[in-house]
C-alpha cells in the first residue's frame, strides 16, 4: 500500500497519493493433495454448517484448501459452490503452482459455480494451455478470466476458452507473447458478450486488430492497448467509428498516435468516461494533447496522464479539472518529480467531485 495524505474539507475527503512502497505479497502454499478425512468426523461439532460457511466466506483459495483437510464437515462446507465463484491466484507468489494445481481447483466443485479466474500471479508462471483446457471443460459459465504475463499459454489455449465459455465478459491477456492475432480473432468471433479486453503489451496488435475489435465487440466498454506501438491514428479512429459503446481506454505508450488522430478519436466518443495516456512528447505537443482532453472529454470520471519529463502544463491540468466536473480520479505522474502542493490544491478547488489524486512516482513503461 502506498502512503497516503488525506486532505479534509467540509464536503469530501480527498486522497492524495504521493509515494508508493512495494506491497508484501502473500506466499501461502497451495495444498493440492487431500489428507485422509474419512475417519475424522469433526473437531468442532458444535459449529453449524451455516456458521462455518459464513466464516469460510472470508478465506482465500489457499485457506479453503487447507480447511478441506481438517475433517469431513469442514471438507463438505469448504466445497460449497458459493465459496467457489472465484479462483483468484493473482497475489499468490508460491512457486509450486502447476497445471495440476489448477486442475484440482476447478474439479472440486460443479462447473456452474466458477465465474471468475485470475491466473496472473507471480506463482503462476509455469501454467500452460493444459490449465485452460480444463477450465474450458469445467467452467462453462466463466465470465472473467485473467492470464496476464503468461509466457507458456498460446492461441490454442485461449481458443479453447472461447469455444466452451460463451458467457465470457472480461478477458485480460496482456503481455502474453504466444497468444497472437489469430487467437484473439477467434475470441472476438465467439465471445459476443465481451465487455472488457486487456491486450496491452502485445506486440502483434496492429490497426487491423483494432478494426476487428470495433466490428465484432458490440458490448465493449473497456479496452487497454497500452504499449501497442504499431497502432496509429487510423486504428483508433476506426475503433471509434464502430465501437460506440466504449467508455474507458488505456492508450499509454502508444507512441505513433498524433494530436490530429487523438482529436478525431475523442470527437467521435463524447461520452468517454475513462482515459489513460502516457506521452513522450515535449512542450507544445503535450499541452496541445491535454487541451484536446479538456475540450472534448466533458464526461470524464477517470483521467490518468504520465510524462517522462516534467513539462509546463499546470494551466492545462487546471483546465481539465475545471471542464470535467464529473472527474473523481486524476493521475498525473512524472518519472522523477511529483506535483506541487499548490497545484494539487488548485485541482481540488476547481473540480468539486475530485476525490483522489495520484501524484506518486509510479511510472508505467
Amino acid at each position: 500500500m502506498g502512503s497516503a495524505l488525506s486532505y479534509h474539507s467540509r464536503s469530501r475527503n480527498i486522497t492524495i497519493i504521493q509515494n508508493k512502497t512495494s506491497q508484501e505479497q502473500r506466499s501461502l502454499p497451495v495444498v493440492v493433495a487431500l489428507s485422509d478425512t474419512e475417519n475424522n468426523t469433526g473437531k468442532y461439532p458444535h459449529l453449524s454448517d451455516a456458521l462455518l460457511l459464513k466464516i469460510f466466506s472470508h478465506f482465500t483459495i489457499e485457506d479453503l484448501m487447507r480447511m478441506s483437510c481438517v475433517c469431513q464437515q469442514w471438507r463438505r462446507v469448504s466445497l460449497d459452490p458459493s465459496l467457489w465463484q472465484s479462483i483468484d491466484l493473482s497475489s499468490c507468489a508460491h512457486p509450486r503452482i502447476r497445471d495440476r494445481t489448477v486442475i484440482c481447483l476447478v474439479s472440486r466443485v460443479t462447473s456452474s459455480a466458477i465465474t471468475y479466474i485470475d491466473l496472473s500471479g507471480p506463482g503462476c508462471l509455469r501454467l500452460t494451455n493444459v490449465s485452460l483446457f480444463h477450465i474450458a471443460r469445467q467452467c462453462h459459465k466463466l465470465r472473467k478470466l485473467y492470464i496476464c504475463n503468461r509466457n507458456r499459454i498460446t492461441s490454442t489455449g485461449i481458443e479453447m476458452i472461447a469455444r466452451h465459455c460463451p458467457y465470457l465478459e472480461v478477458l485480460g491477456m496482456s503481455k502474453c507473447p504466444l497468444i497472437l492475432s489469430r487467437g484473439l480473432g477467434f475470441v472476438l468471433h465467439r465471445s459476443k458478450l465481451l465487455r472488457e479486453l486487456d491486450i496491452s503489451g502485445c506486440l502483434w496488435v496492429t490497426n487491423a486488430v483494432l478494426v476487428e475489435i470495433g466490428q465484432l465487440c458490440v458490448c465493449l466498454v473497456y479496452l487497454s492497448i497500452e504499449g501497442c506501438k504499431k497502432v496509429t491514428d487510423y486504428g483508433i479512429v476506426s475503433l471509434a467509428n464502430s465501437c460506440t459503446t466504449l467508455k474507458h481506454i488505456n492508450l499509454r505508450n502508444t507512441k505513433r498516435i498524433s494530436n490530429a488522430g487523438m482529436e478525431q478519436f475523442l470527437t467521435k466518443l463524447p461520452n468517454l468516461e475513462g482515459l489513460e495516456i502516457g506521452l513522450v512528447r515535449k512542450g507544445r505537443g503535450t499541452a496541445a494533447m491535454l487541451n484536446l482532453v479538456a475540450t472534448h472529454c466533458k464526461n470524464l470520471t477517470f483521467f490518468d496522464y504520465q510524462e517522462c519529463l516534467p513539462t509546463p502544463v499546470d494551466d492545462v491540468l487546471c483546465q481539465i479539472a475545471e471542464q470535467c466536473q464529473r472527474l473523481r480520479f486524476m493521475g498525473v505522474r512524472y518519472q522523477y518529480q511529483t506535483l506541487s502542493n499548490n497545484l494539487i490544491l488548485s485541482l481540488t478547488k476547481l473540480c468539486p467531485s475530485l476525490v483522489r489524486i495520484d501524484a506518486s512516482l509510479r511510472f508505467y513503461i
